[in-house]
């Protein structure tokens, strides 16, 4: 991951990102999922059936729609009218059952 090109070159810009890839990513290493070909198939789909159902999903929530039922999973989020819209399984882990 290189340095983010929207902020200006510097100290500031390199040292944020020495720490991103120095502390944080290692923090995530082998639990990032991919956005790939699988998902992107689903992507179109997803966001299309939560526009049908009248609900709106930002892409970053179709982006994590479409990986997650890529792969069979469930998504753990507060937020779960777009996903629902969307046909994902979803489940509010603060929701009392």
């Amino acid at each position: 991951m290189g340095p983010d090109p929207s902020m200006p070159s510097g100290k500031r810009r390199s040292t944020l990102h020495d720490r991103l890839e120095g502390e944080i990513l290692p923090l995530f290493a082998n639990r990032i999922l991919p956005f790939d070909l699988d998902a992107s198939k689903a992507f179109a789909d997803l966001m299309a059936r939560a526009q049908k159902n009248g609900k709106a999903i930002g892409t970053a929530d179709g982006y994590i729609a479409a990986i997650a039922a890529s792969r069979g999973f469930v998504v753990a989020t507060r937020d779960i009218s777009g996903f629902e819209a969307a046909g994902v399984i979803v489940i509010n882990p603060w929701a009392a059952h």
